[in-house]
């Protein structure tokens, strides 16, 4: 499993220019034990009016045996929530924490065996009322019981020259993207083995990043290639989808 990183410094740009929220820090990291719940924290500031929130999990990467609960204002939601079921206030100059929690404990037949590994979690948060001037993205990482080097964690700046990411690899239901932004990325391609494009997605993001859904795609290989304005390939890296 990957981890990405992208430095905080281009995250408060991206997040917080237009935002009357912020996440400090936007994205957080624990080291942990996988036999207790470990808690990812981090803060919440409403900067302007009041606002009804809510939020949606966007990633959840994370081992097989894991399971994790995104926690506003309100409450600590199921595992299996992607979103909360109504939402939380945030009053004008508000700070409160959200958090997510990460549990390796993996019960079965009423014990557990504790799974180590790294986990990671993307949770966007955003006003019912106003989306686009109320929302910032966090980042929630868990190493628990396993040294740095074994999350193979990468540290990608979209400012900088020559700085391209796909992953996961294999990919299941997603394959995210990551690019420079002096590449100038216009759109990116799935090429089958025959080199015939058969999905094709715009670039448009703000943050360097992007995720695609491979769900109607069969499995097999394929590969990603990264176009920019001038309609040249400046990128491509083979993806296995399982």
């Amino acid at each position: 499993m990957k981890k990405l990183i992208l430095l905080p410094a281009i995250l408060f740009i991206a997040t917080t220019s237009f935002a009357q929220i912020m996440l400090m820090p936007s994205e957080a990291e624990i080291e942990g034990d996988p036999s207790s719940i470990n808690e990812v924290h981090i803060e919440f500031h409403n900067m302007g009016d009041g606002q009804p929130m809510t939020w949606m999990r966007t990633v959840n990467d994370i081992p097989e045996g894991w399971k994790t609960s995104v926690c506003d204002f309100n409450l600590c939601w199921a595992d299996f929530a992607d979103e909360p079921d109504y939402t939380f206030n945030a009053p004008a100059d508000t700070m409160g924490t959200v958090y997510v929690k990460f549990d390796a404990r993996n019960f079965h037949d009423g014990g557990f065996d504790p799974i180590p590994g790294c986990g990671t979690v993307e949770v966007n948060f955003y006003s019912i009322a106003d989306s686009a001037g109320y929302n910032a993205l966090g980042v929630f990482h868990a190493r628990l019981g396993v040294e740095a080097v074994d999350c193979k964690t990468l540290i990608v700046t979209p400012i900088n020259d020559n700085n391209f990411l796909i992953y996961p690899n294999p990919a299941k239901n997603v394959v995210n993207a990551v690019a420079s932004f002096s590449a100038d990325i216009q759109h990116a391609e799935i090429i089958n083995t025959a080199g015939l494009v058969v999905r094709s997605y715009n670039w448009e993001t703000t943050s360097g990043k992007m995720t695609f859904d491979l769900n109607d795609l069969p499995a097999g290989i394929y590969f990603m290639r990264l176009v920019d304005v001038n309609n040249t390939g400046v990128y491509t890296e083979k993806v296995i989808i399982e």
